[in-house]
This record gives C-alpha cells, sequence and structure tokens, in this order.
C-alpha cells in the first residue's frame, strides 16, 4: 500500500489510518467539522421536532415558538396560521431545509450538521487495487478543484494545496 496525503495539511496518512471522502486526515476532518459548527451556520434546533410540530400544530405557530420567532408565532396563534397558508408555506420551508430559526441560521437534519466521516477514501481503481502517486495527486487536484468551484476554498487557497500536492509528485 502507498502512502496518501492529507489533501488539507499535507501530512503523510498512513495505510489503515482514517482519511474523509474528500481526502483530509482525522485531525483536519475534526478540525473542520468543528468550525463549521462553532461558526453558526445551523441552528441547534432539531429539524424533525420543528417539522412535526409544524405539521400537527403549524395553526397554531407552535413550531415559529420552538425556533424563537416569537413575534410570527402569536400571529401565527391569532390568525390560524395566517389562514392556513403560511401554515403550509413553512411546512414546505421546513421540509426542504430552507427555515431559519431567530438568528437566521438555517434548519436542517443531523446528517448535514455531522456528515459522516466514516467512511475512508475507497481506490476506484479496481485492475490492480493501487493507483500511482502521480494518479493520487491528479484525483486530489481534481477534488481540490470541485471544492473551489462550489466555492468551499478560495482561489488562494486551492493554489496552495496544489503546490504542496505537486510537490510530492
Amino acid at each position: 500500500m502507498e502512502t496518501k496525503y492529507c489533501t488539507n495539511c499535507g501530512r503523510a496518512i498512513q495505510p489503515g489510518e482514517f482519511r474523509s471522502a474528500n481526502g483530509t486526515c482525522g485531525e483536519c476532518a475534526a478540525k473542520a467539522q468543528s468550525a463549521s459548527v462553532q461558526s453558526g451556520q445551523y441552528s441547534s434546533k432539531d429539524w424533525l421536532v420543528t417539522l412535526l410540530f409544524s405539521i400537527f400544530l403549524g395553526y397554531l405557530g407552535i413550531h415559529r415558538f420552538y425556533v424563537g420567532k416569537i413575534g410570527t408565532g402569536i400571529l401565527w396563534l391569532l390568525t390560524a396560521g395566517c389562514f392556513g397558508i403560511g401554515a403550509l408555506v413553512d411546512i414546505i420551508m421546513i421540509a426542504t431545509e430552507n427555515f431559519t430559526d431567530d438568528d437566521n441560521r438555517l434548519i436542517v437534519q443531523d446528517s448535514r450538521k455531522s456528515p459522516n466521516y466514516g467512511y475512508s477514501y475507497a481506490s476506484s481503481n479496481a485492475s490492480s487495487g493501487t493507483k500511482s502517486p502521480r494518479e493520487d495527486v491528479l484525483d486530489q487536484i481534481e477534488k481540490l478543484a470541485k471544492l473551489r468551484d462550489s466555492g468551499v476554498i478560495s482561489q488562494e487557497e486551492f493554489e496552495q494545496k496544489k503546490a504542496i500536492l505537486m510537490s510530492k509528485i
């Protein structure tokens, strides 16, 4: 087995050691996970509870009280969920994960808050079972390009990590 390298810090990842789906070592994956939780990107309110409140008690605005939107919760309570239309819109918004709490943080499913890093990188080269270091680096650069294109990392970060990877060929 050949040594793989973390796409974030460049540290060597030994065969059998944890490696996330995007090619980062366990340490970098844990740091990224804790950073996204600490940044407040997503609400701490439970998505399923919010959805169930909305479905069964939406006309009373209970889901809005639950997520901290007290003002609109009172409005929903007094108008039967704005005559049912607002309650229906809320159900759709919550189900599609576009509903926010009082701090404008999205209420999403737990799987989106903390993705499962338990799956390690699997080689797709079934014929030989291993990749050359050059192929592995090119695969990792391709993954970095996808992260850059989706806006997860900046062009500058992409260039830095690409330079680290290219030096390993």
